[in-house]
């Protein structure tokens, strides 16, 4: 039984055995047993148990091998990086709402609300700091009931009734 390929077969079968690309019609029958020959050898050599030989098949397909003592360190620490990451941006939202409140750009009663909105939306901090000192409860003095304009002894009783 004679065993014969098409062209794409044939093109494919250089490919795969790593064999440079011929004309169709025109490969060498002998290289390409002598090359699937070594392969044969070269796979009953491997042991896949062997360590080596994972670490080989791993690195080929890009990957790397790692014991699981090692991989659950990794897994720790990256978890541990993700709730300092959190609990730093949960201070910061906190700090950025807690000045508006002191600057009076949000009132004290809101600051639950404000605290949501900028912890689901970056742009509501850039938005909170865009607010004008003041806007919310006013901090500055705007008046009182004492006559400033004229200099009168404070022990004058008449100035201090109607």
């Amino acid at each position: 039984m004679a065993l014969t390929f098409n062209d794409e077969q044939e093109a494919e079968l250089l490919k795969l055995l790593g064999l440079p690309e011929v004309a169709p019609g025109d490969t060498d029958a002998g290289l390409t047993l002598d090359t699937i020959t070594d392969l044969a050898h070269q796979v009953e050599a491997m042991d896949p148990a062997k360590p080596s030989t994972v670490a080989a098949a791993a690195k080929r397909n890009g990957m790397e091998v790692i014991d699981t003592a090692t991989a659950d360190a990794l897994r720790r620490d990256a978890a541990e990086g993700r709730r300092v990451a959190a609990s730093a941006a949960a201070a910061k939202v906190e700090a950025a709402v807690d000045s508006a409140i002191d600057t009076g750009r949000i009132m004290p009663s809101r600051k639950k609300h404000w605290v949501t909105l900028c912890s689901n939306d970056d742009e509501m901090l850039t938005h909170l700091a865009s607010i004008a000192p003041g806007t919310a409860v006013p901090l500055d003095a705007i008046g009182h009931a004492a006559d400033t304009g004229t200099t009168r002894d404070v022990a004058d009783a008449a100035a201090w009734f109607y």
